[in-house]
């Protein structure tokens, strides 16, 4: 049985958003973004993988980079 796609389009808008107002680590941005993953999960608290996942997404249609600074990964704009 296949699975429908998921239409992340909003979600996405709000990393974006977020990222640009300055929550750009993986913690600031599961903080914020908690309630919104929550409906896109597909087994329970797994907020974080949701988000892990639209990151890298992100990354890779070349919306947003990520540096090392220190410990932590920062997330940023590239357009």
């Amino acid at each position: 049985m296949a699975t429908q796609a998921r239409d992340y389009t909003e979600f996405d808008k709000k990393m974006l958003d977020l990222i640009a107002a300055g929550k750009n680590t993986a913690a600031a941005l599961t903080t914020a973004l908690d309630a919104e993953a929550k409906p896109l999960m597909n087994q329970p608290n797994e907020e974080f993988r949701v988000i892990d996942r639209r990151l890298q997404a992100l990354r890779k249609k070349g919306d947003i980079a990520w540096e090392r600074r220190g410990a932590l990964v920062v997330w940023s704009l590239t357009k």
